[in-house]
């Protein structure tokens, strides 16, 4: 027998907080499942399929991804494509710009802002 998955308020939250850009966004989604849990999924809309999917188990590991994703659609607007720690000092202005307003409502997770440019 499977074993029903439970909500977490702590997801929701970063899911309210990041919900208007995961709805506006071709490349990702996330769903709930009664097995799994939540679910990160990036999507290729265009061919309708799951390119890949992640089970989301912590706020923290949502919140880390949702913030790469913004960081990583500001690079791609300004055809810049390199890593975020090679970003310059007006890439991470309009990154800092863009994640304001989810850090702002989610301040537990804002030193995940500085460690977006550290070298992996």
């Amino acid at each position: 027998m499977v074993q029903k998955a439970k909500k977490n308020t702590d997801i929701e939250k970063v899911c309210r907080v990041f919900g208007d850009y995961v709805e506006k966004s071709p490349y990702i989604d996330w769903l709930w499942s009664e097995k799994l849990g939540y679910i990160l999924m990036q999507v290729n809309a265009e061919k309708q399929e799951i390119v890949e999917s992640q089970v989301i188990s912590d706020a923290g590991s949502l919140c880390w991804i949702m913030f790469h994703e913004v960081a990583g659609d500001v690079l791609q607007r300004t055809n810049n494509e390199h890593s975020l720690y090679e970003a310059d000092a007006a890439e991470k202005a309009e990154i800092e710009k863009r994640l304001k307003p989810y850090a702002a409502q989610l301040p537990e997770y804002r030193d995940f802002y500085d460690k977006l440019f550290e070298r992996p």
